[in-house]
């Protein structure tokens, strides 16, 4: 009985270490981050190797997800904290067309001003491990993963305004 009691208490330690965001960690996906295109909200393409040599923070949503669009006015104003550094904010839409995403950007009670990017294939996915929306990744000026969050989350807050001064200090070091 003791032996069926400890088996069972690995098996949970096994399934619950599964679970964590270490297991969601895959850095790998970063580094073909400089090779993606794609379209913003004009149907014009973006190749995101213009935003080599810069801090990001590339956050993926869609409209019909109520913590991506909770947290976009936070995101704004994180941008708005730091326009004069190398700092840039990139919201990939997974799954939509432009016409549903512009339409939804017409409505939000906050303009925009970071690049509206879509992926209405869904590439992101495998390319960037994501496993559900919001997903937010900070990236260091080389493309390379700092920090990855899943969930919705206040951008300006006092943290997360720190985490990202520490990614500008760290590369001036």
């Amino acid at each position: 009985m003791k032996r069926f009691i400890s088996a069972g208490y690995r098996s949970l330690l096994v399934l619950m270490l599964s679970l964590t965001p270490a297991a969601y960690a895959d850095t790998s996906s970063t580094s073909e981050l400089y090779r993606l295109e794609l379209q913003n909200t004009d149907n014009e393409a973006v190749d995101l190797s213009a935003y080599k040599g810069k801090i990001l923070l590339l956050n993926f949503w869609a409209t019909w997800c109520p913590p991506c669009v909770k947290e976009m006015p936070s995101m704004q104003r994180l941008r708005n904290h730091f326009s004069e550094q190398p700092f840039e904010i990139i919201a990939i839409n997974i799954g939509e067309s432009s016409t549903a995403v512009s339409s939804f950007l017409l409505e939000l009670d906050t303009e925009l001003t970071f690049p509206i990017l879509l992926d209405e294939e869904g590439k992101s996915y495998q390319v960037f491990g994501i496993r559900g929306l919001p997903m937010t990744l900070l990236l260091d000026k080389q493309g390379e993963l700092l920090s990855r969050t899943l969930g919705g989350k206040d951008w300006d807050s006092a943290a997360s305004i720190q985490l990202v001064q520490a990614a500008l200090n760290a590369e001036n070091d």
